[in-house]
């Protein structure tokens, strides 16, 4: 059976009140800039946090952090993402709860993953049959279904609606670019850290806590209009059990990292699936 880790009922993140102040800057003129900047990214973070969560948030909820604390986070991030940056193959075993019918089904397979270039993910569903195929290159990717008849190639860098629905976005930075984006805000928080980062068109509310444990809730706007809200736990950052809600589709999914092999992955396993097709 599968390790079980509490599912993401709410935002998994502590009331934003409750936060310490920043401690007192010095007064100076080098510190009059650092705090110009502060301010200018702390309103930036306001409107961010305020689009996650679809509620306005009162400026005082979120104090500017120290130079300290902002060194700090920097130093915090730069670890996680090198955790969790090597290239490696995963053996995974998934259960995906279909949100219309409730059904449960599961699948067992592999991920070989080369941050932050490419990956490629099988899934075998009962029988042997290939329940899901993805492969990331760069900014391209193919994510096939072939029990539904779908196959849909793009780039990541095309407007979102042409994958609306598909979690690649969400896996990309998962898995080659962990903890990835521009740090926008952070504090110390009870047993961990919060950031809040921005990644491209989506804005990561990110927790890492002191025992290893992460979750983070991923909230894409396009045009005022959020189109989705992804939302994942995990034991630790890499290979360890993980829960993961898709809010767009209501999608559930547990995942157990079953081994792990460090190391690059063989070449063909990141070539391109239609390569030989063309």
């Amino acid at each position: 059976m599968a390790p079980r880790i509490a599912p993401i009922s709410r935002p998994p993140f502590p009331n934003s009140a409750s936060f310490p102040p920043a401690e007192p800057a010095a007064r100076g003129r080098g510190n009059d800039a650092g705090t110009g900047l502060m301010r200018t990214r702390l309103a930036i973070v306001l409107a961010a946090v305020s689009l996650i969560g679809c509620a306005p948030v009162a400026a005082a909820s979120l104090p500017p952090p120290s130079l300290a604390d902002w060194r700090r986070g920097l130093d915090r991030l730069a670890a996680l993402r090198h955790a969790a940056g090597g290239a490696r193959t995963e053996r995974l075993a998934l259960a995906l709860r279909e949100p219309h019918t409730g059904r449960v089904l599961s699948a067992r397979g592999a991920v070989a993953v080369a941050p932050p270039r490419a990956l490629r993910m099988i899934l075998l569903g009962p029988g042997g049959t290939t329940a899901l195929d993805l492969w990331m290159s760069g900014a391209r990717f193919r994510f096939a279904v072939p029990a539904i008849d779908l196959v849909a190639r793009g780039d990541l860098g095309a407007p979102h609606a042409g994958r609306r629905g598909l979690p690649v976005d969400f896996l990309g930075w998962w898995l080659l670019r962990p903890a990835g984006g521009a740090l926008l805000w952070t504090a110390r928080v009870a047993g961990g850290d919060r950031f809040v980062l921005r990644d491209g068109e989506a804005v990561v509310d990110f927790v890492a806590f002191d025992d290893g444990r992460v979750e983070a809730r991923r909230a894409t706007w396009i045009g005022g209009e959020r189109v989705d809200d992804e939302r994942i736990s995990a034991a630790r950052m890499g290979c360890a059990p993980v829960r993961y809600h898709q809010g767009s589709t209501g999608l559930d999914v547990t995942v157990t990292c079953e081994g792990e092999a460090p190391g690059d992955p063989p070449a063909r396993a990141l070539g391109d699936p239609d390569e030989g097709a063309r």
